[in-house]
């Protein structure tokens, strides 16, 4: 995928990519797989759950583990430990966060948020930073039929900045956000984290180190002022 040196927006993942999230996310549904006698390993979270919405993580728990339970009761509980818990302790930002966000209102670039998570699970993140303030549109989950990698957020995220695939520029850590953005035409940024590097992000039209060295990626890529 060739760089059209045309971006006029950037459309930001948020777990894993602007908010430290996943070890965070991996504790909560080891609490509430502990009550139902099972759990996830290290290698199987970074394999198989991280980036992946809850309600696909559920669906997968409960047939790879033969759970009692019904996946939406699995998500309700997820969902409303995880609100709790991110409440309580405020997640940290990756490094570079702010500061990416920052340097995008500045060089007018408008930001949307594109996230497998619910509005209710990224809330307390995105109210403690007051990062609401940079994001001209939000998607999440509950926004879109089909969630990551499927392309429906990013071509809703699209519809609603008003801008052709090739004027935005997508960030994402995971293969599934990859995948997803690729889908929707949009050139990609990977940046891998502890617990996504390893997947496959090669559809990525590049790969960095983190959210400084995207920066000055996209700033010899963008649209005249």
């Amino acid at each position: 995928m060739q760089s059209s040196g045309k971006y006029r927006a950037v459309l930001f993942d948020f777990d894993g990519t602007l908010a430290d999230s996943e070890s965070a996310h991996h504790r909560v549904w080891n609490e509430v797989l502990s009550e139902l006698g099972t759990h996830i390993d290290d290698e199987e979270y970074k394999r198989e759950s991280s980036g992946v919405p809850v309600t696909q993580e559920a669906r997968r728990l409960v047939e790879s583990r033969g759970l009692k339970i019904d996946p939406d009761t699995l998500v309700e509980r997820k969902v409303e430990r995880t609100v709790a818990s991110f409440t309580q302790n405020p997640i940290a930002l990756m490094d570079h966060a702010l500061e990416m966000l920052e340097w995008c209102r500045e060089r007018g670039l408008p930001m949307a948020l594109i996230t497998g998570s619910g509005r209710e699970e990224i809330a307390p993140t995105i109210e403690h930073y007051d990062l609401g303030r940079f994001f001209d549109h939000i998607v999440t989950r509950n926004d879109v039929t089909h969630s990551k990698p499927h392309p429906e957020c990013y071509l809703k995220g699209l519809s609603l900045c008003g801008i052709e695939a090739a004027q935005a520029v997508a960030i994402e850590d995971t293969c599934h956000g990859v995948n997803a953005a690729c889908a929707a035409g949009i050139d990609v940024i990977a940046i891998p984290n502890a617990y996504s590097r390893g997947q496959d992000v090669s559809r990525a039209t590049v790969e960095l180190e983190n959210l400084a060295r995207a920066r000055d990626w996209i700033d010899a890529r963008c649209a005249p002022r």
